[in-house]
This record gives C-alpha cells, structure tokens and sequence, in this order.
C-alpha cells in the first residue's frame, strides 16, 4: 500500500534487511549494519526512507541498492512473532545488564537463547507438520510467559 506525494512515495508496512553496511554519511543518513532489519516509510528515486528498530528514534536516508525487500507473505506469523519479541526482548535484557540485575538477565538470557534455537528450527523447514505444530505452540507459550 503506498501514497504518491511529490517525489516521494509513502510506503505502508514494508520491511527490508541490510545486504551491505552503510556509513549515513549524508544529510539525514540512516547508518545501517549487514543484517539490519528497516522499515521503509518512503522511497525516492534511489533512495529510501525508513527507521531501523536498533535505532528507534533515527529515521533517516538510504540507498536502495543496500537492502533486500523481504516477501512477508512468505513468513509464518509465529517465526515473525517471535523475531519481533526477540526485538523487544533484547533491549530489555541489555537494561537488566546495566542495572545488573543478575538473576533475571540470566533468566531471560536462557528464554531467548530457547527461542532463537526453536526459530531456527522453525525456519529451517526440516520439521513434520506436527512437529512444527508443537514448537509453535512451546514458542507461543515461552512468549506468553516473557510478556507477563
């Protein structure tokens, strides 16, 4: 879904990852790492809009040449899920570390390592139907219990 406005399309829901890493060394560039998850919010030629969820309050410029448009109708919803908590989770386990809270980093170091082992698997597409079906619901249930 997007919306022609000037020389700039704006761009609903598109995510993309970083193929090469880049400097942002322009105006309002947005540095990105090999691997960077982005949001496009608009591109322009050959350039992107967009924030990156490392960098939550930056929004800055792009080339597109750097980044691969990922098919998210491809992605299962539990995989995505999990990607995104793992997201959220991270910044708060790097909190727990400052504040050196020891038990739960340990705690919460020990779920994300069973949920980014159990999202391998997951991608890896070498399981049978019930036993994908099964991860998914220990995936569901390790996320449920990190929320509360």
């Amino acid at each position: 879904m997007c919306l022609k406005l000037d020389n700039w399309m704006i761009i609903y829901f598109c995510f993309v990852s970083a193929i090469h890493n880049w400097h942002g060394d322009v105006r309002h560039g947005l540095p990105l790492d090999v691997g960077d998850s982005v949001e496009i919010l608009e591109e322009c030629g050959p350039w992107f809009r967009g924030t990156c969820p490392r960098r939550p309050r930056l929004v800055g410029l792009f080339p597109k040449s750097y980044i691969h448009i990922k098919d998210l109708s491809k992605v299962d919803p539990v995989v995505a899920e999990c990607t995104q908590v793992l997201r959220e989770w991270s910044e708060i386990w790097k909190r727990l570390f400052v504040e050196r809270e020891t038990y739960k980093f340990t705690t919460l170091r020990k779920v994300m390592l069973s949920l980014l082992e159990s999202r391998r698997e997951l991608l890896g597409l070498t399981l049978t139907q019930d036993q994908t079906l099964e991860l998914q619901l220990k995936v569901i249930s390790k996320i449920d219990w990190g929320n509360r």
